[in-house]
């Protein structure tokens, strides 16, 4: 097997749920070698998330879990016992990197701490995932993907401006919050590969959330021209009269297509429809202050044309204008076929599913397909392999509820 990115980088997923199971799944689509810590007979949050295979709930068919966690090993540890934080800290001793999402001081109340895990191990890496980061008023508040959504923002500029604020589809926080704690993580391997020294990061989801959805231009737009950003349906929020338009949804003959202008040709909206005023002056100069107009022009062409005519015919003059496609049809999307972006992944209990790969291709150091592992499939490989224990002290350890 060649060799990959993040070849010969051991990480320790303490994490429950999506945010620290993105992060060590980006680690581990990278090469590294992934053990996934999960509580003894339930496991992590996410199996027991649908849909199932065949509607039906089993931990082993949880389709949010076999994504986050393909390619990992499964080591069941009850933290709350001395065992299990004594085997965890023999792991720890050999890692590189260690993700963790408890509430912030739950490490801590382990005896399991940064200032702990630096003596046992100082070059590692630790990555602490929470909802609102491990200082501040609110760093032992509740959380969750909804509270991201509100605290931060993004959901006060989600829907239609007479109607009440909306969540956004998804957990993008989660995975937000996972994406800032890999990239993180990598680079504090490469500080570590200079120094020899570990560090301790600490990822906030709201604030992950919060500088990716592009708040900056809303807090400047109100910071130096008191202007308050409003809800705009799914036109842009920007509302001054001479800002670009259109970049909306709109209904055509078979769906939806997103209608977008193009700098390089402003004239594209007026050679789509034929209706000239869309190309005048007076448009042109305060578009968004036209949206009204420039939305019924479009919605009068679009009604006779299907999102496939629509979409090939404004890509031949260099308008983005794109079709809204449906589950299936991102499934068998010809760019996605051609990419390689879905395999099938054989699973003992779930079969064959459909996965996504990875969204970025590194040629000399290719992904790999590896199913999700079953809860505590690695125990003894890892305990009693790895760590040296005897097949007595295995059945010990399965007796006092360890692992």
């Amino acid at each position: 097997m060649t060799d990959t990115a993040l070849s010969g980088v051991y990480v320790l997923d303490l994490s429950d749920g999506m945010s620290g199971g993105y992060c060590s799944k980006v680690l581990r689509d990278l090469g590294a070698d992934v053990i996934k810590i999960e509580a003894p007979r339930a496991g992590d949050s996410t199996r027991g998330m649908g849909p199932f295979l065949n509607g039906v709930p089993n931990i082993e068919t949880s389709a949010t879990f076999l994504y986050l966690n393909a390619g990992k090993q499964s080591l069941t540890l009850n933290l709350e016992s001395d065992e299990g934080r004594k085997i965890l800290r023999r792991l720890i001793g050999n890692s590189d990197v260690l993700v963790e999402s408890f509430k912030p001081g739950m490490m801590d109340a382990l005896g399991l701490g940064y200032s702990e895990l630096e003596k046992l191990n100082p070059a590692l890496v630790t990555a602490s995932i929470s909802y609102f980061g491990a200082t501040g008023p609110y760093s032992d508040y509740e959380g969750s993907d909804l509270v991201a959504y509100a605290v931060s923002g993004y959901m006060y500029l989600t829907g239609d401006e007479d109607r009440e604020p909306l969540k956004a589809g998804g957990s993008q926080s989660e995975y937000q919050a996972g994406m800032a704690g890999a990239m993180s993580i990598m680079a504090a391997l490469t500080h570590r590969d200079f120094t020899g020294e570990g560090q301790h990061i600490d990822v906030s989801a709201i604030e992950a959330l919060n500088a990716t959805f592009d708040g900056v231009g809303y807090y400047s737009a109100y910071e130096n021209r008191g202007v308050v950003p409003k809800r705009a349906g799914t036109r842009l929020v920007q509302r001054e009269p001479h800002g670009a338009y259109p970049s909306t949804l709109l209904p055509c003959k078979d769906g939806w297509v997103h209608v977008h202008y193009s700098p390089s040709n402003p004239q594209g909206i007026a050679m789509l429809t034929g209706d000239e005023r869309m190309e005048s002056d007076d448009v042109l100069s305060e578009m968004r202050g036209h949206a009204d107009e420039i939305d019924a022009s479009l919605t009068e062409w679009l009604k006779d044309h299907t999102r496939e005519e629509i979409q090939t015919l404004a890509q031949e003059i260099r308008v983005p204008f794109t079709m809204v496609q449906s589950i299936p049809e991102v499934l068998e999307d010809p760019q996605n076929t051609a990419r390689g972006f879905f395999v099938d992944i054989e699973h003992p209990e779930a079969g064959a599913l459909k996965y996504l790969t990875s969204p970025y291709r590194l040629p000399e150091s290719p992904w790999h397909a590896v199913r999700a592992p079953l809860l505590g499939e690695h125990n003894r490989d890892i305990i009693c392999g790895a760590l040296g224990y005897s097949d007595g002290d295995f059945q010990r350890l399965k007796e006092a509820n360890a692992i």
